[in-house]
């Protein structure tokens, strides 16, 4: 039987890119009751937002998707990729995009500005991003 793998460590795909959506959609109430609003039609499918160029989560899959991480204890940074999608959840919280060359913006809820624009490269399967005016994170990929 594999142990629990504690919720904050490994944040599933399907749950990255809905808490992304969420996070990053704002309100769309237009103040009418939802009763009176035209339904959508049942073959209509909404069109993800666009975000820096990106529809996180609908992009084609990317050498940079999977969980990438380094460090311990304070020190500990975790960022997953998926698609257009990003998410850093440790250090502080973060969700934004990653684009097809490696760009990664981020808007985190403690207000930090230390991870909020970077670019990623793999180097002999690390992952190294240089993050502009913060610092160089080396991560390294878990096993799914």
């Amino acid at each position: 039987m594999r142990p629990a793998v504690p919720a904050r460590r490994l944040l599933p795909s399907a749950l990255l890119t809905a808490l992304l959506a969420a996070s990053l959609a704002g309100c769309s109430d237009s103040g009418e009751p939802a009763s009176s609003r035209p339904s959508a039609s049942p073959t209509a499918r909404p069109t993800p937002p666009l975000l820096n160029g990106v529809r996180p989560g609908v992009e084609k899959k990317s050498a940079l998707d999977g969980t990438w991480t380094a460090g311990s204890g304070s020190q500990r940074v975790a960022l997953f990729l998926f698609r257009g999608a990003a998410a850093l959840n440790s250090p502080g919280f973060c969700t934004g995009t990653v684009d097809a060359t490696g760009r990664i913006k981020l808007s985190c809820a403690n207000g930090s500005h230390d991870r909020i624009d970077g670019r990623a490269v793999l180097r002999s399967g690390k992952l190294v991003i240089t993050w502009a005016g913060g610092p160089k994170d080396v991560l390294q990929r878990r096993a799914s």
